[in-house]
């Protein structure tokens, strides 16, 4: 019989880890428990054919839409992506924004991807897909994630208002429509889960929002979930930030040369912008003489360049950070503790000097380093 509302916030660590274990061995078990995602409650066992079979009864229907059956629940996307034909900037992109997080992926697959995933997962064919897509969802929510990691198996799930037994019109963003009796209650003549793991209520408390990726770029966005289709499209767009001291020498420079190499690359269907700013800069100032000639005799335009003052709206906007130096990183970090996991020391092995004051040359080593740089940092992250 099930234990209604195992509330884990009221237990110390070791009563947590022994139920998270106890949940995990009852998806090992080919049992069904209920869990929280990030968007409802969930109906969740191990994904094979009696997983499937039993998370019909318990909802009183199969799944009849042309898209797979189940969707695929993994507590982290790493666990397949090595079998996942994922070609085009766009599409790897979304998937990488994307998840872990309040989305469903309906991903179009050629056969012999679909295949592998299946077999690396030990999934029959037609549970997780429909012969041509597979449907994929990786909640973020710690709880679920850490339950499904220590379980070691791949796992489907149905929302928790979907079960023939719960009641009221919460759709299960929290676990009020279990009825108390449940346990007890011999009516019920539908299989019932073994665990009911109560988190409180979810964070989206609402559905996930389904995202069809097709192998030639299309993108279609289910109305009614978490995000909008602009949300999704939002993450075809980034900003690249560069900062130095006082934006009139290095961080512009980087900036042009950064736009110079994003203007002669092949387009890829994903915004970029490019935008510089100093730590402790006037606004409104020109770069200096030097760098607006030296990049001149490299056919970029400085010309324009007017300083600005590092903000939090500009740090927070910004996907990846390249400062010129650490104590610029710092500096960064000082102001937004959040930023930390995207802000970079462009030159890792100690920084880029300042080259103010000093001669034309000095500018063109700057310039020719900073070429250099942002061609390897593009490289890495995949511009």
């Amino acid at each position: 019989m099930p234990d209604l509302g195992l509330r884990l916030s009221n237990m110390n660590p070791e009563e947590r880890a022994a139920t998270i274990e106890r949940a995990a061995e009852a998806l090992r078990n080919g049992q069904c428990i209920v869990i929280p995602t990030d968007t409802l409650y969930g109906l969740v066992t191990q994904a094979n054919k009696t997983g499937a079979a039993l998370l019909d009864e318990i909802t009183g229907y199969p799944e009849t839409t042309n898209q797979p059956k189940m969707t695929l629940h993994l507590a982290d996307l790493d666990e397949i992506m090595e079998h996942l034909v994922l070609e085009l900037p766009t599409i790897r992109r979304l998937v990488d924004r994307l998840i872990p997080g309040p989305v469903r992926l309906v991903i179009e697959q050629p056969e012999q991807a679909i295949d592998s995933v299946c077999q690396a997962l030990n999934i029959e064919r037609g549970l997780i897909d429909n012969g041509k897509e597979l449907a994929i969802r990786v909640p973020d929510h710690p709880l679920f994630r850490q339950v499904l990691r220590s379980s070691g198996v791949a796992c489907v799930a149905r929302r928790l208002g979907a079960a023939a037994w719960t009641q009221g019109e919460n759709s299960g963003t929290d676990i009020t429509p279990i009825p108390e009796s449940l346990a007890e209650d011999s009516a019920i003549q539908t299989p019932k889960p073994v665990l009911i793991l109560d988190d409180g209520p979810t964070l989206h408390q609402q559905n996930s929002t389904t995202v069809r990726l097709t192998l030639d770029g299309r993108i279609e966005v289910s109305s009614g979930g978490v995000f909008s289709e602009r949300d999704v499209l939002a993450n075809l767009e980034r900003t690249i930030l560069f900062v130095c001291t006082g934006n009139t020498c290095r961080s512009p420079m980087a900036r042009a040369i950064a736009q110079d190499l994003l203007d002669k690359q092949e387009p890829q269907g994903i915004t970029t912008h490019i935008a510089s700013a100093g730590v402790a800069a006037g606004d409104g100032l020109p770069a200096t003489e030097e760098a607006i000639e030296v990049l001149k005799g490299m056919n970029i335009d400085l010309g324009d360049h007017q300083s600005q003052n590092l903000t939090l709206t500009m740090i927070d906007q910004a996907e990846v950070i390249y400062t010129m130096t650490p104590s610029h990183a710092q500096a960064v970090m000082t102001m937004a503790p959040n930023s930390v996991h995207k802000v970079f020391v462009l030159d890792e092995h100690g920084g880029v000097p300042d080259p103010i004051g000093q001669s034309i040359e000095v500018y063109q080593q700057t310039a020719d380093r900073l070429s250099e740089l942002i061609a390897r940092r593009f490289e890495e992250i995949r511009i």
